[in-house]
């Protein structure tokens, strides 16, 4: 009953506009004081734990990270390496467009940031070419959901300190299914380029392209600090996370030259907005996360799911199928701050690997991000291009087709997902 009248509220408070932390925050709270059974002071400690974990200094520095690639002109050269090495192929924008999300994720972590990345780069240059405007913000949107699912990641972290497992094993789990995401975009931009007749663009010089990915290989190093630096065991992600940040910043001002000093207050701003933001929404999705465990709604879920089915598999499909449907409406840090200590006691219950089980979540949410109503990047994207959201639909479609059939083999075949962790880690 009292987990019923913690959503109700929840939804209320959204109904009448309340931003969605201080909704969260409310919502959990007042359910507290409702049931008399704990002091209020109780819940403050609440906010702060939520917040104050090692594995959560990290988020800030990916972002962060992010936000010196742009203004540094890295992200520029991982464009021009994208177009030297598939701009060639047919729908060689489309492709050059996903393979720079995938580079861009190695470093940011948040699918927005992939997703508006290289929005002005490539949007002028691929309606040049002429692809279809709505295409083109449905692409970039779908290349955003790649950014949580390529190490680094933000969504692996909060799930990571809530779940108390290795965070560089989570980060590993998410390599192979990202790559395998950015080629299932790849085989839908191929046909759709084929469908539409979009010419090929001119095969680059070999001297040229050489000079290209020479030039790329001081940016590419953002990526490998990262994701190389976890894997060995040489820095922790929070670790890997200011390294990255401190080499941005020496590349971007003394290899590319892609922004004077008067420029870094504006950098640093934009990143400290962003993971005040996200560690903000951590905080008061814990209060919720805290009353639902403290109701043993956790109990209660696996006591229904264990009604229906003893099948490990089906669980997880049942968990896909819930989360899909969150997914559409509810932003993707809160929900998995407010559901994975739900979940995840679950999934040991039914012998599921945590590490497995946390990157269906993950992949599972950015889906959402990509579906109406809501669609938080394909309503960015098509903001950015210009068009309404209904105008994405048909292409919506067979690309939210190819990264569900991801999901699907991921869900289908744990060694996906669990053989890289199992080498390094």
């Amino acid at each position: 009953m009292w987990a019923a009248i913690l959503f109700i509220l929840f939804l209320i408070l959204l109904l009448f506009a309340m931003p969605l932390a201080f909704a969260m925050g409310a919502a959990g709270t007042v359910t507290v004081l409702l049931q008399g059974s704990v002091d209020i002071m109780g819940v403050v400690p609440r906010v702060f734990a939520g917040m104050n974990s090692v594995s959560m200094m990290a988020i800030p520095f990916f972002i962060l990270s992010g936000s010196i690639m742009e203004a540094g002109s890295i992200s520029k050269e991982l464009v021009n390496f994208s177009k030297a090495v598939v701009g060639h192929l047919t729908g060689g924008l489309a492709h050059v467009c996903v393979v720079s999300c995938m580079l861009f994720a190695a470093v940011s972590g948040s699918s927005v940031a992939t997703a508006l990345a290289f929005g002005s780069l490539l949007v002028p240059a691929m309606n040049k070419d002429g692809y279809d405007k709505a295409f083109t913000a449905t692409l970039q949107a779908c290349g955003g959901t790649i950014g949580p699912i390529i190490p680094p990641s933000i969504l692996m972290v909060m799930y990571c300190s809530i779940a108390g497992i290795s965070v560089g094993s989570m980060f590993m789990a998410g390599v192979v299914p990202g790559i395998l995401m950015g080629m299932a975009l790849m085989v839908v931009s191929y046909f759709y380029a084929k469908k539409n007749n979009i010419p090929k663009s001119p095969k680059m010089p070999m001297k040229e392209k050489i000079r290209i990915i020479l030039k790329a290989i001081w940016a590419l190093i953002m990526p490998v600090i990262i994701i190389g630096g976890t894997m060995a065991g040489f820095c922790s992600p929070t670790e890997a996370g200011m390294l990255a940040c401190v080499y941005g910043l020496i590349v971007g001002k003394f290899i590319y030259k892609g922004y004077k000093l008067k420029d870094l207050p504006n950098v640093f701003a934009k990143g400290a907005l962003s993971g005040a933001t996200i560690l903000m929404l951590n905080g008061m999705a814990n209060i919720m996360g805290y009353q639902l465990a403290r109701v043993n709604f956790p109990k209660t879920v696996s006591s229904l799911l264990s009604g229906i089915t003893n099948n490990p598999l089906a669980v997880i499909f049942i968990v896909i199928l819930f989360l899909t449907v969150l997914g559409m409406f509810m932003e993707t840090c809160a929900a998995t701050v407010i559901f994975a200590p739900v979940l995840y006691p679950m999934a040991t219950q039914f012998g599921i690997d945590p590490i497995h089980f946390g990157l269906i979540i993950v992949m599972t949410l950015v889906l959402g991000q990509i579906t109406p109503p809501v669609g938080v990047l394909l309503s960015t994207t098509t903001s950015l291009v210009g068009i309404p959201m209904n105008a994405t639909f048909k292409y919506l479609k067979p690309c939210f087709l190819a990264l569900l059939a991801v999901l699907i083999l991921t869900a289908v075949f744990p060694a996906l997902s669990l053989t890289l962790p199992k080498l390094f880690f």
